[in-house]
């Protein structure tokens, strides 16, 4: 038997021998959601739903866990909960447990996630209650959840399609490369840019709509542009006529994922191919450049 399947099924089973016996609390689990993350790690907040199954006031005082990565015990943890969580006799209340995975630490503990796009986590261990009476009781827990293994996005710049050029100015498409890299989908909100040519302000804006990027796939918006270049200077002019031609897109993107919205910024600088109808020239593929991930 797997060592994953025999986890679960342990984790399962110390469960069920728990539900056998009534305590003071049951804990649910609501939930979970990751914000800003990185390819160095990012946290991972589970959304814990408290019900209160006693005639008394109860305290929330101190949580210990171990968190088993596939089949490997990633950490383990107690801490005080400081100040204490108040549970009025009945009541209802949601807490966070946030659990930080560093890449730095995960990886080498984990390898085989470098080749994986979802892994499973296995959580275990209690949390301990006091009453007015300053009795303290333990309530464990025990749940599973998925999570990504994170690789980014990508932002760039395809190449320059010009329609016309002459001296005074040109009428062009510039196109805005959004670049999923992760394995798992996502859904693009809205997308801000600003773009430039040889260090010049050409056009900024915003793309807004509910766009599935897949998995390792991406997504381009034509930007129609008409310049001039007595506004905007000759060397936009020459870097049109000698490329590859300097170009620079920034912004940000406002992606839904499972794990909840994230807002992803990008900066990249790059030089792409000018095409030319005129000259006849078939459109290719664009160069992408990475853009910074969020820490």
């Amino acid at each position: 038997m797997r060592r994953p399947v025999l986890l679960g099924l342990l984790f399962g089973l110390a469960w069920a021998a728990a539900g056998r016996q009534i305590y003071d609390v049951e804990i649910v689990v609501g939930g979970k959601r990751i914000a800003e993350p990185s390819v160095n790690g990012y946290t991972i907040a589970f959304h814990l739903g408290l019900r209160s199954l006693s005639d008394r006031t109860l305290e929330l005082v101190r949580v210990d866990y171990r968190m088993v990565v596939e089949d490997v015990e990633y950490l383990r943890l107690e801490s005080e909960v400081d100040p204490a969580v108040g549970l009025e006799a009945g009541g209802r209340t949601t807490i966070a447990l946030p659990v930080r995975l560093s890449a730095e630490y995960l990886f080498p503990a984990v390898p085989g996630l470098r080749d994986k796009d979802l892994a499973v986590a296995y959580v275990s261990g209690g949390m301990t209650f006091r009453d007015e009476r300053r009795r303290e009781r333990r309530v464990p827990m025990a749940f599973s959840a998925e999570f990504p293994v994170y690789r980014g996005f990508e932002g760039g710049v395809g190449p320059v399609d010009v329609r016309t050029l002459t001296v005074g100015g040109s009428e062009l498409t510039m196109t805005v490369l959004f670049r999923n890299l992760n394995g798992f989908p996502v859904s693009l909100g809205r997308l801000t840019y600003k773009l430039e040519l040889v260090g010049r302000p050409v056009g900024e804006g915003a793309f807004a709509g509910d766009r599935t990027v897949d998995g390792r796939g991406m997504v381009g918006f034509p930007v129609p542009l008409t310049l001039d270049f007595f506004e905007i200077g000759k060397a936009v002019s020459d870097g049109l006529l000698q490329p590859p031609v300097a170009v620079r897109v920034s912004g940000e993107a406002e992606v839904e994922t499972p794990w909840g919205p994230w807002r992803i910024p990008f900066d990249k600088s790059d030089k792409v191919d000018v095409l030319r109808k005129e000259g006849g020239h078939e459109p290719n593929s664009g160069k992408f450049g990475s853009c910074p991930r969020t820490d």
